[in-house]
């Protein structure tokens, strides 16, 4: 007698289903690991439960070649978790697995063949090879791997065991540490609300840490375990030292600059614990705990929390679904949360915290419309890199032995090399994108291919021979800042600081020797990133002018984390100086900017008034556009078909379709033409990017 099995691989969703069929001969419970074929290749997948097909399969099911047990089974809270994230996402639940799981359980399996009675001799030269992963296993078996190894295995001659590294517990603290107290004013209630329901919390503050560890200390009293996810390596990093020190309790470490063996190893031994503290980021929410007493979400906002894989989770949704099932207490933090999570305070689904802080630095909008401000405008060169206020206010603390940061959205030296006679600006053949200039070495470079052009001597469209750049980059910005104050000036961006510790080296440079500091985004990167007497932001429309529905909450964020940088003057040069986030930015008060961002989302159905779901299509150019065009059909009067559209072109073509609808879409028919893309086509799924 046979059992049919529905086990799931890490294959999309063109491979067949959520998940594939197999058969068995014996039951095997939900979560179990097992060796299966998949066309030629051996894979390991998981048992989703016994499949119940309304109608007989085309073709004998292939069989499970072996289960694994070594690999330990997967809780049902987990399996739930990836069937969802499959439903969501559109992918299969194999794909949702391999995100959720160390790559040793799933993707990098190594096995090593174990001997039985009636071995043969070709089995005797497999077990005088060391572990092998799976694809050196089928090579040694030879053609046919698939069935030799299910028969061997049937008939006792041989057995396949996983081979996977020692648990790896949580680092403990080591002598006595100092026990510090903790305000209770910090996490009062012990993680419930007055009506004894786990606590909601959006916690809107610089200072976080103390209230995260009154709530991890929490969770530990009551013999719970608690789960902290950060945006940034170096962030979970310091907190699991800091719970280390202040709370002398082990902490679970995991993020993706872990290797394989390491990562795998701790997983290994949160799965055999009864609970612990885990730290790390956005994968860490998947945690093998079963349960915990609150989880956090630290800087809920920052786009680190989403994966740009498949399935392109977001972290914060999983820890309020995990945060859900465990009945544990839920805190998101950030200083400039997403207008998503501000708009549940409004609902009463979480409680808003703002901690009295104290006044920030004085912040003066610039506006570079204004000629008085702007200096020596001119139709040909638009305004100034650095207004004559903002070059005196800098220089005034120079003089008196301050220093200086601006900061300049891109690198580079302008956005744009432009014919002052007919306004062209050259594109990129292949991506058919506007090309940046990069003054240093005179070129034009393509921000997604890279290629690069020589800059042309005249317009390559009316022969004009007077071509300026446009934009400011910090090339640009850094070059004026030396002919304009007499300080060091010090230049951080991609180029000058390609690694972790160029960037280091740099903010060390700035502060032993002071003068201004040129940075784009990659100083809010810094663990510790630097402070001056001023901050300049060069141009705040930069980081607000982009074509998303979130580039004014996310250009907010990346403006309200600069300006905290300032410790005296914060200068805003704009050419939008009513623009609500700067308006926001400048009172130090968010609620208007909520305000007026969800009157605008509820009326175009944005999150969290709605919901988008967005596709990539890359291939060959008539197949990519057909499947687009078969999506756009699928996708039902219900919803709003935005393209499909072209954004890249070359050898490969790229189109995006984008749906909006004011429901949740609906996703069976969408995945039905997912199931059977054209040959070649590969489709990424985004939903509310």
């Amino acid at each position: 007698m046979t059992v049919p099995l529905l086990v799931a691989v890490d294959v999309p969703l063109a491979a067949g289903d959520a998940a594939l069929s197999y058969s068995s001969s014996v039951p095997l419970p939900p979560g179990a690991a097992v060796l299966v074929p998949l066309g030629p290749r051996l894979v390991a997948g998981y048992v989703l439960g016994t499949e119940r097909a309304a109608v007989a399969p085309l073709r004998p099911l292939r069989s499970v070649i072996a289960p694994l047990p070594e690999i330990p089974p997967l809780p049902a809270d987990l399996l739930a978790l990836a069937a969802s994230l499959a439903a969501r996402y559109l992918c299969s639940v194999g794909e949702a697995l391999a995100a959720m799981l160390p790559p040793r359980l799933l993707r990098d399996v190594r096995v090593r063949a174990l001997p039985g009675e009636g071995a043969t001799a070709q089995i005797a030269r497999l077990l005088r090879r060391r572990a092998m992963m799976l694809p050196a296993l089928a090579r040694a078996v030879g053609r046919g791997a698939a069935e030799a190894l299910t028969g061997w295995a049937a008939s006792g001659a041989l057995r396949l065991a996983a081979v996977l590294p020692a648990p790896e517990p949580p680092e403990t603290p080591r002598g006595r540490r100092v026990r510090l107290r903790l305000h209770p004013a910090l996490w009062p209630a012990g993680g419930r609300d007055e009506s004894g329901r786990p606590r909601r919390v959006l916690l809107m503050s610089p200072e976080r840490e103390g209230t995260y560890l009154a709530a991890v200390a929490e969770a530990a009293r009551r013999g719970q375990g608690a789960v902290v996810i950060f945006a940034s390596v170096g962030a979970a990093a310091r907190f699991a030292a800091r719970v280390r020190e202040v709370l002398a309790l082990g902490v679970t470490l995991l993020h993706g600059e872990l290797t394989d063996e390491q990562r795998t190893a701790r997983w290994l031994a949160l799965r055999a614990a009864s609970g612990g503290i885990v730290a790390g980021t956005r994968g860490a929410i998947f945690a093998p705990l079963p349960g915990a007493g609150v989880v956090i979400v630290d800087e809920e906002g920052d786009v680190g929390h989403r994966e740009e894989r498949v399935p392109r989770f977001s972290a914060v949704e999983i820890a309020r679904q995990r945060a859900a099932r465990w009945s544990a207490a839920l805190i998101l933090a950030d200083e400039v949360p997403t207008v998503e999570t501000f708009a549940l305070t409004d609902t009463g689904e979480m409680e808003l915290r703002r901690p009295q802080a104290p006044p920030g630095p004085k912040t003066v909008i610039v506006d570079l419309r204004r000629p008085r401000t702007a200096g020596a405008e001119s139709p040909r060169t638009g305004p100034p890199a650095l207004a004559p206020p903002v070059v005196e206010a800098v220089g005034r603390a120079l003089r008196d032995g301050g220093r200086a940061i601006v900061f300049v959205h891109r690198k580079g030296f302008a956005d744009l090399l432009v014919c002052a006679e007919c306004g062209y600006a050259q594109h990129c053949p292949r991506c058919d994108v506007a090309l940046l200039y990069d003054q240093r070495e005179r070129v034009l470079r393509c921000r997604y291919c890279h290629d690069r052009f020589g800059a042309p001597a005249v317009c390559p469209r009316c022969g004009g021979r007077i071509l300026i750049p446009r934009g400011a980059g910090t090339q640009r910005v850094a070059r004026l800042a030396a002919r304009v104050w007499t300080a060091p000036v010090h230049l951080l961006d991609t180029d000058l600081a390609p690694s972790a510790e160029g960037a280091a080296a740099i903010l060390s440079g700035f502060q032993r020797q002071g003068g201004v500091l040129v940075a784009t985004p990659l100083l809010l990167a810094a663990d510790r990133p630097p402070r001056a007497d001023v901050v300049v932001i060069a141009l705040a429309d930069a980081s607000l002018r982009h074509p998303d529905y979130r580039a004014p909450e996310r250009g907010l964020r990346t403006l309200w984390r600069v300006r905290a940088l300032a410790q005296a003057w914060c200068y805003v040069q704009t050419l939008a100086p009513d623009h609500g986030a700067l308006v926001a930015l400048r009172r130090g008060d968010l609620r208007p900017f909520y305000r007026d961002e969800l009157a605008m989302r509820r009326d175009f159905h944005y999150p969290p008034y709605g919901e988008i779901v967005a596709f990539d299509l890359t291939g060959a150019e008539e197949r990519s556009r057909e499947a687009a065009a078969a999506l756009a059909e699928a996708a039902g009067e219900e919803s709003e078909v935005l393209g499909p559209a072209p954004i890249r072109r070359g050898r490969r073509s790229r189109w995006q379709l984008i749906l909006r609808a004011p429901d949740p879409i609906a996703r069976e028919p969408l995945a039905a033409r997912l199931r059977r893309p054209p040959r070649g086509v590969r489709v990424g799924v985004d939903v509310n990017p």
